[in-house]
């Protein structure tokens, strides 16, 4: 017979199951048979743990996982157009190395260059344009996100 499974690859199977796995992925990630995976399942109480409604349910978690994630990287996206435009009305440090004995020398400007401001545009309207592209993803099942229905509904 073989040894007893320890307690924290058991707790790992039943994490696993609770989350919605598949009794064969979750036998596979582990290294145990499916049978193994489905007792663990009765031992810990789990009526029906590979019914869809599970599956389901580790679905429509891992979405508003994703959403979650997806507003926060666009709130990061909006938060970075907003530090480019910035950036263009402040000063400005230029460098270079070079020369025979590769010396190092900067200076300060009060404004970035032409080219410099035409980067940070170029960045800031990249930032801008995959923060509304994030935006529309999310919104694109619904006629309104949920503030701007609200608003309409206040009247403003």
């Amino acid at each position: 017979m073989p040894p007893r499974m320890d307690d924290e690859k058991r707790t790992a199977i039943l994490t696993g199951i609770k989350a919605g796995g598949t009794c064969r992925g979750i036998a596979r990630e582990h290294k145990v048979s499916p049978d193994t995976v489905r007792r663990i399942a009765a031992e810990g109480g789990i009526e029906q743990p590979f019914a869809r409604t599970n599956t389901k349910n580790a679905t429509e978690a891992k979405k508003a996982d994703n959403a979650a994630l997806r507003a926060t990287t666009s709130r990061r996206f909006l938060e970075e157009c907003n530090r480019f435009l910035d950036d263009l009305h402040k000063p400005h440090l230029v460098w270079n190395f070079g020369g025979k004995d590769n010396t190092f020398n900067s200076k300060e400007l009060p404004a970035p260059s032409t080219a410099d401001k035409r980067n940070l545009i170029v960045s800031a309207a990249t930032a801008i344009d995959k923060h509304l592209v994030i935006e529309k993803h999310d919104n694109s099942g619904e006629s309104h996100a949920a503030v701007d229905q609200w608003l309409t509904e206040m009247g403003a």
